[in-house]
């Protein structure tokens, strides 16, 4: 049985464009992949908007902060210069601009909130309002994490149809408690450092798909899946798709879970 979600697109293929624009998500599309994750933050009218960083320093070169531009702003702002001089056209896009993009190309999203800014109730709550309203009920569901429990309870919260995922960089305590009784994530995202058989084998006992961040070297990928991983999330998913091993089949049928 294949599975598609075995390869999933970091930030669009942000190894080919600039991240977090239409342009990644089309250069996933052209490689192969049906899944893409993107970070989402509000703009200041409260708008989900396309962007990793708090900043538009680093990819856009503008010494702002995202929760003070409007939203109408970001037409005018340079995404993609900073990439490549090719991509200098390329903008900010809204997450409704992206969904949209996503039902076109044919991808499913993964719609990570960044909440380090104390905005991750809020953001949450938009990104279910947007996910709700412009995504379709026959499509398959995206996939909204976050490192934030308070966040991903904020989106169960508002009524957002998405399954969940809890990223992590170390095991939160108590996490398998509270999500037995609260957050029924179908995903836990994690460090590489983190992949062992316990935390597998906890994974599985919950029904949890297993995805790993940020993998870009085939031979710590197939270390990885051996493992128990389920997805590798990475910026560059040919290295993936278009090698022998990693065609999107699963190691093991018995190694597919949640679906």
């Amino acid at each position: 049985m294949s599975d598609s979600r075995r390869v999933m697109a970091h930030r669009g293929a942000s190894g080919h464009a600039p991240e977090n624009t239409l342009a990644a998500m089309a250069s996933a599309c052209e490689l192969g992949c049906t899944w893409v994750e993107f970070d989402v933050r509000l703009s200041r009218d409260d708008v989900p908007v396309l962007i990793h960083d708090a900043t538009l320093k680093r990819t856009a070169g503008e010494d702002l902060r995202i929760e003070d531009v409007h939203s109408e702003d970001l037409g005018g702002i340079d995404a993609g210069s900073w990439f490549d001089p090719f991509w200098r056209d390329e903008r900010i896009p809204t997450l409704a601009q992206a969904l949209d993009a996503c039902l076109v190309l044919g991808l499913t999203p993964n719609i990570e909130i960044k909440a380090d800014t104390g905005q991750g109730m809020a953001t949450a709550a938009a990104v279910a309002r947007t996910v709700n309203e412009r995504w379709p009920a026959d499509r398959p569901r995206p996939l909204v994490s976050s490192f934030s429990f308070r966040t991903l309870y904020r989106f169960r919260f508002a009524g957002g149809r998405a399954a969940l995922a809890l990223l992590m960089w170390q095991e939160p305590r108590r996490f398998w408690t509270l999500h037995k009784h609260l957050l029924r994530a179908e995903a836990i995202h994690v460090d590489p450092s983190l992949m062992n058989k316990r935390l597998v084998a906890r994974a599985r006992a919950r029904r949890c798909r297993v995805a790993v961040y940020t993998v870009n070297d085939p031979q710590e990928g197939q270390a990885l899946y051996e493992a128990g991983a389920d997805t590798l999330i990475t910026n560059w998913p040919e290295r993936f798709l278009a090698t022998e091993g990693f065609s999107g089949q699963p190691v093991a049928e018995s190694a597919v879970v949640g679906g």
